[in-house]
């Protein structure tokens, strides 16, 4: 029998992580959501993995879209995780935010630490969530130092 849903998240939030944003594109729509299930794959060739809510409006664009780019945080953008989390409401998510399309047409944040620009190659369904396999066919890396996000509030390094 498996563990309750309070007890793993009690667990994961001593996991700590970056702070990405996931940006993506259908023929349609442009869409950004704050992501924490992020993991890079392979080297050879370059594969990064992203969990996504299979109710989120996010899943479908993904499906449709087949790109996504993963924007790593700098320490000062805690406003711009949780806009994109959600928690400013429905405010226009990208109002404001200057981006750029690298290679597939997925929006690039231009001020975060880093970014990698992913076509899908492979969709696998895990539990209540969605794992989106990319090819990373764009990067790019910035300066400054990276958001964390550890026993549910944001962190930087010391």
């Amino acid at each position: 029998m498996a563990i309750s849903v309070s007890e793993f998240k009690h667990v994961m939030r001593q996991w700590a992580s970056a702070v990405t944003i996931v940006t993506l594109r259908d023929k349609e729509s442009i869409h950004g959501l704050t992501v924490s299930g992020f993991v890079g794959l392979s080297l050879e060739p370059p594969l990064v993995m992203i969990s996504v809510g299979r109710e989120l409006r996010s899943h479908a664009i993904l499906r449709e879209g087949e790109c996504f780019a993963v924007n790593f945080l700098r320490e000062d953008q805690r406003e711009l995780s949780d806009r994109f989390a959600g928690r400013k409401g429905g405010v226009d998510r990208f109002e404001g935010v200057a981006t750029r399309i690298a290679v597939t047409g997925a929006p690039v944040l231009e001020e975060c630490l880093a970014w990698m620009d992913c076509r899908v190659i492979a969709i696998t369904p895990a539990g209540d969530h969605t794992l989106y396999i990319g090819e990373v066919l764009a990067s790019g890396v910035s300066s400054g130092k990276p958001l964390l996000y550890w026993a549910g509030d944001y962190r930087t390094l010391a």
